[in-house]
């Protein structure tokens, strides 16, 4: 038996092997072990997502696996996407009267057992009135479907130019007798993926995609922080003067932030009721809003637990005090928005500076197919795909840090 049919199963099953214990094998995340699926679990539990740990075990290991066969398996689906563009432009040369273009183009995939390309060769070879390649090239495609007219037509006229009469008429009852015959694309290109072509292009892909699925969860998860953060400092501002408000009507701290949680939508409503429930549990006020800043890292909301711990010590107007951190909260946001405006046309630039690569890649595809092909139907080719999606994305990174500017 072929070593290949051996090595490629027992790569797939390392594969899966490999991912099954990454996923069950133990992550640093503070100053605890844990597992990662574990600690997708408290993250999202951080967030207020009550999801079971077994179904989080699951949905990794399945987009994990996903990563794997879609890379394994998306070479091939380009290279029969590449053959097929392939037979068609030889078809249209063929008909356009340029045989040797199309013939030229063809022997490209003659290692395909495939009925259209043998026939459109047989064409291209009676075009340019090599009969006996034109008649080895249009027997192999009627061996390979008899049923299919089109090559009974080319062999009868092929018979009848070579005077060869008999076997002309003959073709041609062959002929009319397939045309009862439907014959599905599928089997005129027969362009079947061989799971052994390109083994080093597919484990590379494999690889590439099953690391990226596997870091998924963990983009998800910074991008949910990151609008759960961003939610909570715009609410914030409104929080702060519905306590201001509460304190003026004669609550204290404690039941004014109460009436947040109760008036308010989440994310405020849910940080502002922890922060309630670390207190009943025996935490100082002080911690309980320590921990909320360590929960949301906002620069205003370290303002406000920190304005709200010297008041706690001090004394003095909560109300008022309360009201001057909202105003100042919201006022940081009006010149957030005005600096936002003045560099949105910085950021507009390194995104088309990112973006133009890509569409000069598309234009060349489109201009020069053969020679652009090899980029991602080759190891090599992978290989500096994968280097220029770095480079551009270390490029926006830094383009986009240096139109930011921090207030």
């Amino acid at each position: 038996m072929d070593q290949k049919f051996i090595l490629l199963p027992a790569l797939l099953l390392l594969f899966w092997a490999g991912i099954y214990f990454l996923l069950r094998g133990r992550i640093i995340s503070g100053d605890r072990q844990t597992t990662y699926t574990q600690w997708i679990n408290a993250s999202l539990a951080d967030m207020f997502y009550n999801i079971n740990v077994k179904l989080i075990f699951r949905v990794v290991l399945s987009i994990t696996i996903s990563g794997v066969l879609v890379g394994f398996f998306l070479p091939g689906k380009i290279s029969q996407a590449d053959k097929t563009n392939t037979i068609s432009q030889a078809i249209k040369l063929n008909q356009q009267g340029e045989y040797e273009q199309a013939a030229l183009l063809l022997e490209e995939v003659t290692n395909i057992h495939s009925p259209l390309v043998y026939n459109e060769l047989g064409v291209a070879y009676l075009g340019m009135n090599n009969f006996a390649r034109a008649e080895s090239e249009l027997l192999k495609a009627a061996k390979a479907l008899p049923h299919y007219g089109k090559v009974h037509q080319n062999l009868a006229v092929l018979y009848t130019i070579t005077e060869r009469y008999t076997k002309a008429a003959f073709e041609e009852t062959r002929a009319r007798e397939a045309e009862n015959f439907k014959i599905p694309d599928s089997r005129l290109y027969n362009l079947s993926d061989n799971l052994t072509d390109q083994l080093g292009t597919r484990i590379f892909l494999a690889v590439l995609l099953a690391l990226g699925a596997y870091n998924l969860p963990r983009l998800i998860i910074v991008f949910l922080r990151h609008r759960r953060r961003k939610k909570f400092e715009e609410q914030l501002a409104d929080g702060l003067v519905m306590i201001a408000n509460g304190l003026r009507a004669g609550l204290s701290l404690v039941q004014s932030i109460e009436m947040v949680v109760r008036e308010a939508n989440p994310p405020i409503s849910q940080e502002f009721e922890m922060v309630l429930s670390e207190h009943r549990l025996g935490s100082s006020l002080g911690d309980a809003l320590n921990h909320l800043a360590e929960r949301m890292p906002g620069t205003d909301t370290k303002i406000m637990v920190n304005a709200t711990m010297i008041l706690l010590e001090s004394g003095g107007n909560l109300p008022e005090r309360f009201d001057t951190l909202a105003q100042t909260i919201q006022e940081r946001r009006r010149i957030q928005l005005k600096i936002k405006s003045m560099t949105a046309e910085g950021e507009t630039q390194a995104w088309i500076l990112t973006l133009l690569p890509l569409v000069l890649a598309l234009m060349l595809n489109a201009m020069n197919h053969e020679v652009f092909s090899l980029m991602y139907t080759t190891v090599l080719g992978w290989m500096l795909i994968a280097l220029i999606a770095l480079m551009e994305t270390v490029g926006l990174f830094l383009m986009l840090k240096i139109v930011k500017v921090k207030i």
